[in-house]
């Protein structure tokens, strides 16, 4: 079965939230995120020979960062769980402003140990474990023991792998990591929600705020119906923090194309976007921005596949 046989269409609901946001929206963004929100309806989904979803993320424009007033509140919140907090934490999210995407494929799911096992008995690619533990706390965050895993977590997001792991899974695929700015879009939204949902609670909503727990840590990827994003994309807040084509740079949002923007060329931290299950509500946020040096490899750190829309595709 090739990767286009099947093809069929779901509807992606409008958020109450979305629209309020987009109401109260600046006056030069207004209009235009009213507009952009008319583009977020039935978009289809491709179903790959592996059986993974891929839903069709629409061209358009989206508001991605935060601005000044934003981080105020953004501050407010983290200081709900950490009293040193900072301001000039949020910089890296500094400014807003809206960024035309052309339309892309993005998996609908984190890719979980099962998918992931494939890969590995396929290519002989390295076990998804942290390999150089030295201490029995680090050991016990392996879930995997070689080539094997405990059957509950073979539809959890699969974890300990590093940027050079996700990037090899998805070429393996015929995919790529999205880019920061396709993962943000995809999370927000054309409005810019603060989290995937909306703005409502994460609470029933997104895996967060756990103590390690081996095999009972984190929940099967699109537990929580009611967490998706606009576009139906399911864990974009917590479970598994999810590594991004990127490279990390504390100014890129002020010098990043207005029109499929790229990160730098080149640099030391891949970025991570989403949060994942030992962090609190405040960096769930689908702006907050992490990064990672792309050879580690965490406990609370997996990955999505993105892919580019074709002509082909783009007619169905």
């Amino acid at each position: 079965m090739t990767d286009r046989l099947l093809l069929f269409f779901v509807i992606c609901f409008f958020s109450a939230t979305s629209v309020v946001f987009a109401m109260h929206a600046g006056g030069e963004h207004k209009e235009e995120l009213l507009g952009n929100l008319q583009q977020a309806r039935a978009e289809p989904l491709f179903v790959q020979s592996d059986n993974s979803l891929m839903i069709r993320i629409p061209a358009g424009t989206f508001k991605m960062g935060s601005s000044f007033v934003e981080n105020k509140r953004h501050l407010k919140g983290c200081r709900k769980y950490d009293k040193s907090c900072e301001l000039w934490w949020f910089n890296d999210e500094y400014p807003d402003r809206l960024i035309f995407l052309d339309s892309y494929w993005l998996d609908i799911y984190e890719v979980t140990n099962e998918k992931y096992l494939e890969f590995v008995l396929a290519t002989g690619h390295r076990f998804a474990l942290d390999q150089t533990c030295e201490t029995d706390k680090c050991r016990d965050g392996n879930l995997w023991q070689g080539a094997s895993f405990p059957p509950r977590i073979k539809h959890q997001p699969v974890t300990q792998v590093s940027w050079h792991d996700a990037d090899a899974f998805c070429r393996w695929r015929g995919k790529r990591l999205p880019s920061e700015a396709e993962w943000e879009k995809a999370a927000r939204g054309p409005s810019g929600n603060l989290y995937p949902w909306g703005a409502g609670s994460p609470k029933n909503r997104a895996t967060y705020g756990r103590k390690w727990r081996g095999a009972f840590t984190m929940t099967d990827v699109g537990t929580y119906s009611q967490g998706t994003s606009i576009y139906g994309v399911h864990d974009m807040a917590g479970n598994v923090w999810e590594w991004v084509d990127d490279w990390y740079d504390l100014k890129y949002y002020n010098w990043r194309r207005k029109k499929n923007p790229r990160g730098p060329t080149e640099g030391d931290f891949k970025v991570v976007r989403g949060g994942s299950w030992v962090n609190y509500p405040d960096t769930l946020r689908s702006s907050f921005r992490r990064w990672s040096q792309p050879e580690v490899r965490f406990n609370d750190t997996g990955f999505r596949c993105a892919k580019e829309t074709t002509d082909e595709t783009e007619k169905i």
